[in-house]
C-alpha cells in the first residue's frame, strides 16, 4: 500500500491559486486595453477584480488545515529561506492575496463602498479611515500583481518540482504548464461567471477576448505538454518509468481523456470554431452562449484534472521508481 501524503485537498489549494493567478491576469490585462484612455473591457476588468481574491484566499485556508497543527502556521513567516520554495511562496501568496484585495477595493463603487463600510462597528475607527477612492490607482495595482499573479501561477508548479525523489515532477517543464493552465483556468472562469450574469449580460466583443486570451493560453499549455512528454522518454529509467503512469499505468485513461482530449483539446476546438470566421473571413463574431458555457467548464475541469494527475501520480513516481509499484 502507498503512503500518499499530500492529498485532495492539496489539488485544490494548487488549483484555487492558480486560478486566482489567471482572474487577476486577465482582468489587469483587460484593464490595460483602452481607447482613448478608457478600458475597452472594463467590465471583464471589474468582474475579474471581484473573484481574484477568494480562490487564492480559499485555497492557503485549506492549505494551512493540511499543515496539521493548522495554529503553527505562523511559523512559516518566523525565518525566511531563499532556497525553500515553501518559504518563498509564503510570502508570495500572502503578498498576491493582499493585492488581490487592494485591487477588488479599487473596482466598488461609491455606493457599494458605503454599504461594506456600513458593516463594520462605527469603533472600528482605523478600518473607516480605509473608505477612500483609489479607483485612479487601478492602472499602477494592476502593475504591482501582473508579476505577483505569474510568480503564483508558476509557484503551484515549482513545488512539486522542487521534490528532487519524485521523478516526476522534477523538471522545470512542470512549472511552466502549470503556469499556461492557470491563466487559462482564470479566463475560463471569468467567462462562466459573465455569461452566467444575466443581469448585465456579456456582449460579443467581451466574449471574443476572454475566448481569445483562453485558445492562446490553451495552446501553450499544449506545447508545454508536448515537450513534458519527450523530455520524459529520453530522460533517466527513472523518469521513463514514472511517466509510464500516464503511458499504460493507471493515470493513462484520466490524463488522455478526461484531461487532454476533453478538458483541452474539445474547448480549444469550440473557441478556435467561434473565433475562426471573425479572424479568416471578417464575419461577425457569433458568441454562442451556450459554446461559451461548454467551453469554459470543461477548462476548468481540466485545470483541476491536470492538478489532480500531478499530485497523486508524482507520489507514486517514487514507489515506481524502486520497483514497488505494481
Amino acid at each position: 500500500m502507498h503512503e500518499l501524503n499530500w492529498g485532495l485537498l492539496i489539488v485544490i489549494y494548487l488549483f484555487l491559486g492558480g486560478l486566482s493567478a489567471g482572474l487577476f491576469f486577465a482582468a489587469g490585462l483587460a484593464n490595460y486595453l483602452t481607447i482613448d484612455d478608457k478600458p475597452v473591457y472594463a467590465r471583464v476588468a471589474r468582474m475579474g477584480a471581484l473573484l481574484a481574491p477568494w480562490p487564492v484566499a480559499i485555497g492557503s485556508g485549506l492549505l494551512i488545515l493540511d499543515l496539521g497543527n493548522w495554529y503553527r502556521f505562523y511559523k512559516l513567516f518566523t525565518h525566511f529561506r531563499w532556497e525553500s520554495p515553501m518559504s518563498i511562496g509564503s510570502y508570495l501568496l500572502t503578498l498576491f492575496t493582499v493585492v488581490t484585495f487592494v485591487y477588488l477595493f479599487s473596482w466598488l463603487s461609491e455606493d457599494e463602498r458605503k454599504w461594506l463600510f456600513s458593516k463594520v462597528p462605527a469603533t472600528w475607527k482605523p478600518v473607516h479611515r480605509l473608505n477612500v477612492d483609489i479607483s485612479s490607482w487601478r492602472a499602477k495595482i494592476a502593475m504591482v500583481g501582473f508579476p505577483l499573479s505569474i510568480g503564483v501561477g508558476i509557484y503551484t508548479g515549482v513545488l512539486l518540482g522542487a521534490v528532487s525523489a519524485r521523478p516526476f515532477w522534477n523538471t522545470n517543464l512542470v512549472a511552466q504548464m502549470f503556469l499556461f493552465s492557470a491563466l487559462s483556468s482564470g479566463a475560463a472562469a471569468l467567462l462562466l461567471a459573465m455569461v452566467l450574469n444575466r443581469k448585465n449580460p456579456i456582449e460579443k466583443h467581451e466574449t471574443k477576448f476572454l475566448v481569445t486570451l483562453d485558445v492562446m493560453f490553451i495552446s501553450l499549455e499544449l506545447f508545454i505538454i508536448l515537450p513534458y512528454l519527450i523530455h520524459g522518454e529520453l530522460s533517466s529509467l527513472a523518469v521513463k518509468q514514472a511517466l509510464s503512469l500516464i503511458l499504460g499505468g493507471p493515470y493513462t485513461f484520466i490524463f488522455w481523456g478526461p484531461f487532454l482530449v476533453l478538458g483541452l483539446l474539445v474547448p480549444l476546438a469550440i473557441e478556435v470554431y467561434e473565433l475562426a470566421p471573425s479572424i479568416f473571413k471578417g464575419h461577425e463574431f457569433h458568441g454562442s452562449r451556450n459554446l461559451a458555457l461548454t467551453a469554459a467548464g470543461l477548462v476548468l475541469m481540466g485545470g483541476f484534472l491536470l492538478r489532480y494527475i500531478f499530485v497523486y501520480a508524482g507520489q507514486m513516481s517514487s514507489f515506481h521508481k524502486m520497483g514497488m509499484l505494481n
